[in-house]
């Protein structure tokens, strides 16, 4: 790697400054215990190394081509790399995370920096730091131009050791990632733009299977803060008994009095949620708001710290028995390590053989015989996860409601656009089976008198689309289709209606937990609203494994919370249709969109930060 000699002297005194600077970002971790010490080190060592990067690339070529334009691109490139650093520093400690897509476009959108808080003399303030580090860098390799050292100086060797170093920490983070090696995982993300390489591919063709530790303690926390403070609950606290029916792929239109007359039926002695939306746009992120009452992305934190939610250490705590069911595993998406961390695995029931449809009748039939043997002098919590509903939609032939489905679904062969009614049919029947399924666990529950004392929430973890916006599926949009879900809440002495203001999966936690009698405030433990509460021009958020949607009544705005998405923003209407000035309802929203900063900052347990929250960052691995 060739460099000019008075160029290699300053690239060597800026990646000393820059070493010092995120050292100083990911003191944490540094101070954390050997094996994150050692690691956070050597992610420094190459990484000020790759920071460096465009400035050796760059003003190294033009050095060689004419010199005064190789200084003058020196000196702006390391000065943009340390503006970017310090920028970052500012960030992580205001809001425990990196600089992201979501922040840069914030902040670059006109009026972005005032509604981050940025008054007249902040700006001042930024422009003066800026010319210092400009005028420090010119100074710097002016001086060092004067003093460069003799040529024989081992910078080769110690670019050398450096891309050495990098590959012992690639290869120590793939290993972690492997074996869930917490310290590491954790130590990763106090890097600034830490790029993680994992090996679960190679590893699996090599017959290593990837593996979570079975012997680590459950809310192993880190830096989590979760919940806030610890709950309580008023005395004589009631403990009904919590039925949680979960369809998947289950979207709004599906809940009909042809599709599926049982929940028709049932959601008329009940509340029905018309404009109601998951968390998520995928099983994980849907489900972790559900349970949690937080932006989905936060699942991954939670993930690798087993943190359970507070409802289910309420349960516990309450000494209720717990029945769960899935038609699919429990290891996969990885409810046993999130949503049922806390929970011996004698209680997870999975059945993942043959078409869904025959999965779903065999766990009704374990649930409703669980419910029959259950302790009858204890509550408990009872959990199903549907896969009727699921791609690629079998039924029974009994359940066909729409004959002009497609007979032979083939994802090698199939022409999905061409077919998609065809597909859809095949959904509507799929739906319609899944129906007759919660209809024999709610007429079972009828049966036995135990909705006199029962909670059943009944809803999807997600949407389904079928090429309305141009997708089929789930997973690859905040289209409305991939987000709209039915739900129906059944609670004893509660007043039945249909309720059109929008709601979110978010809102499930801070409605249940109050029902139980816990006394907490509501961001104790969750973000979201009552969902009674019927608040006019309110924001609803939607994750994917990479980004997070705004979503209001009239407009969509797609986050991405990574920093390789930082020109990846999308603005759209409501409904789906692009907006005419994208530019303009950024500017707009950008108040609303820094209450989304400050609830993605509520949830930062940095030690830094003056209050605590819930976990350090939101952004997927």
């Amino acid at each position: 790697m060739y460099a000019p000699v008075s160029l290699r002297s300053f690239l060597i005194a800026n990646y000393v400054l820059i070493l010092a600077l995120t050292g100083w970002i990911a003191r944490d971790a540094l101070a954390g215990g050997l094996a994150s010490m050692l690691f956070t080190l050597a992610a420094l060592l190459a990484y000020s190394l790759l920071y460096l990067l465009p400035t050796l690339l760059i003003a190294g070529l033009a050095w060689r081509l004419y010199r005064p334009l190789g200084m003058l691109l020196g000196v702006v490139l390391a000065s943009s790399t340390l503006i970017l650093l310090l920028a970052d520093s500012r960030i992580h400690d205001m809001y425990g995370f990196h600089i992201n897509g979501f922040v840069w476009n914030l902040l670059t959108t006109p009026g972005g920096f005032a509604s981050m808080g940025g008054s007249a003399s902040a700006e001042l303030t930024a422009v003066a730091l800026c010319m210092a580090i400009l005028l420090l860098e010119t100074g710097l390799l002016l001086w060092l131009g004067r003093r460069a050292p003799a040529r024989g100086w081992p910078w080769g060797r110690f670019v050398a050791v450096v891309l050495c170093v990098m590959v012992a920490e690639r290869a120590a983070y793939g290993v972690s990632h492997l074996t869930a090696y917490r310290p590491v995982l954790v130590a990763a993300k106090e890097v600034p733009f830490y790029q993680p390489t994992t090996f679960r591919r190679a590893a699996a063709k090599l017959g290593v299977e990837m593996r979570r530790q079975k012997n680590m303690d459950v809310a192993d926390r880190g830096r989590l803060a979760y919940p806030r403070a610890p709950v309580t609950l008023r005395e004589n606290a009631p403990t009904p008994n919590i039925v949680w029916l979960v369809g998947e792929s289950l979207r709004w239109d599906m809940l009909d009095p042809e599709i599926m007359p049982n929940l028709w039926r049932f959601a008329q002695s009940s509340q029905r949620y018309t404009n109601h939306f998951s968390g998520g746009n995928g099983t994980r992120m849907g489900m972790f708001s559900m349970f949690y009452g937080l932006p989905g992305n936060y699942w991954f934190s939670f993930l690798d710290a087993r943190q359970p939610p507070v409802l289910i250490s309420t349960l516990q705590q309450q000494d209720y028995q717990f029945g769960l069911f899935t038609s699919a595993k429990f290891s996969y998406p990885e409810f046993d390590k999130t949503l049922f961390a806390s929970l011996p695995a004698d209680t997870m029931t999975s059945d993942d053989q043959g078409p869904g449809w025959q999965r779903d009748r065999r766990n009704v039939a374990r649930l409703l015989d669980y419910i029959d043997r259950r302790d009858t002098a204890r509550p408990f919590f009872a959990f199903m996860f549907f896969e009727s509903s699921h791609a690629q939609y079998y039924f029974p032939p009994e359940s066909t409601l729409r004959t002009d489905y497609l007979p032979d679904f083939n994802y090698a062969t199939v022409d999905v656009k061409n077919n998609i009614d065809g597909i859809f049919a095949r959904y509507v029947n799929a739906s319609h089976h899944l129906d007759s399924q919660i209809g024999r666990v709610l007429d079972h529950l009828t049966a036995q008198g135990l909705l006199d004392n029962t909670l059943v929430i009944i809803t999807g973890d997600h949407g389904e689309e079928f090429m309305e916006e141009g997708r089929w599926g789930h997973n690859s949009a905040f289209h409305n289709e991939q987000l709209h879900v039915p739900l129906v809440l059944y609670a004893p002495g509660m007043a039945p209606g249909v309720l059109h203001h929008p709601t979110s999966h978010q809102d499930l936690i801070p409605t249940l937990m109050p029902m139980l009698g816990v006394t907490n405030p509501l961001r104790d433990y969750a973000l979201g609203l009552p969902l009674q509460e019927g608040v006019p021009e309110r924001y609803r958020l939607a994750a994917s494994w990479d980004a997070l949607a705004y979503i209001d009544d009239h407009h969509k705005v797609v986050m991405p919370l990574k920093a390789s998405g930082l020109l990846d923003m999308l603005v759209e209407e409501s409904d789906d249709d692009p907006v005419v000035d994208e530019e303009l309802v950024i500017a707009t929203l950008s108040p609303k969109l820094m209450d989304v900063l400050d609830d993605l900052a509520h949830s930062s347990s940095s030690k830094r930060r003056q209050s605590s929250g819930f976990t350090s960052s939101p952004s997927a691995e």
